[in-house]
């Protein structure tokens, strides 16, 4: 999708889109941007759970080698984490970057600026010294999102430029600032499931009542039912599209009736 393309005055999410489209900055709407921020802060606490989440792993798949059981089971995914983990240090440093060159927060002539690598100076305190040491990827993450969110706005702005996405092993290919925001959510979302911190849903039949989305033969969608977090919240169907929820009770109407009722007015 070209971010010059859609309708003017339309958020680039278009059907996803929680908001009016009233409050447009560049190609997302402030209701966008304002969901986009809370995702990408929420990385950093994402990178230090995932890093908990391997070294548990790790020292499981250790254990069963040293103990004669079986190393293959916890392997897998140490390797997920671990790659997770890099990919989401290669595209906060990505997108970091090109926020300091356009908003001139480093000399854009320097090829490889020590912020990328590196933290800042250091000076020790007993012989006066001046070091820089090597950084650790959670404070490369921490201080790239800082960075990030706080111009969320201006990256989802940025044209497109020839990147590798997810790391240096990519094809270099265009990528737009909005296209770098929905990556990074998506890697927000990614590590919440490699965290366990998602609700198993099942696919069920029907077109929504919001947006029209309608099944197609061989795909799954619109539609799912979502588990309840805690045995007293009730029963939703939810659409994928629009992200739209109703009680589960109104489906059973729909799947009766073959017509959603109408919506319950809410309560003042």
């Amino acid at each position: 999708m070209d971010a010059y393309t859609i309708e003017p005055g339309t958020c680039i999410n278009d059907h996803t889109c929680r908001g009016d489209h009233t409050s447009l900055r560049g190609p997302l709407c402030d209701t966008c941007l304002d969901d986009a921020e809370h995702d990408i802060r929420n990385l950093v606490y994402d990178y230090l759970d995932l890093a908990q989440l391997h070294e548990t792993s790790l020292s499981q798949a250790i254990t069963e080698h040293t103990t004669g059981g079986s190393p293959e089971s916890p392997m897998p995914l140490v390797g997920h984490i671990e790659a997770l983990q890099a990919e989401i240090v290669h595209a906060t440093a990505l997108w970091e970057h090109a926020l300091r060159a356009v908003a001139r927060l480093h000399n854009p002539c320097t090829f490889t600026p020590l912020w990328r690598t590196r933290v800042y100076d250091h000076r020790n305190l007993i012989t006066g010294r001046v070091t820089v040491d090597q950084a650790r990827a959670g404070a490369l993450v921490q201080r790239g999102i800082g960075i990030i969110a706080a111009r969320i706005d201006l990256l989802a702005g940025l044209p497109a430029a020839t990147v590798c996405p997810t790391g240096i092993e990519d094809e270099p290919q265009p990528m737009h600032g909005w296209e770098a925001v929905h990556h990074l959510q998506h890697l927000h979302k990614r590590s919440r499931a490699a965290l366990g911190r998602t609700v198993r849903k099942t696919w069920i039949y029907g077109d929504c009542w919001t947006c029209g989305a309608r099944q197609r033969r061989g795909e799954e969608g619109p539609l799912y039912r979502a588990e309840p977090r805690y045995p007293d919240d009730p029963m939703q169907v939810n659409c994928a599209d629009c992200h739209s929820a109703r009680p589960y009770r109104d489906y059973e109407r729909f799947m009766t009736e073959l017509q959603w009722p109408d919506l319950e007015p809410v309560a003042a």
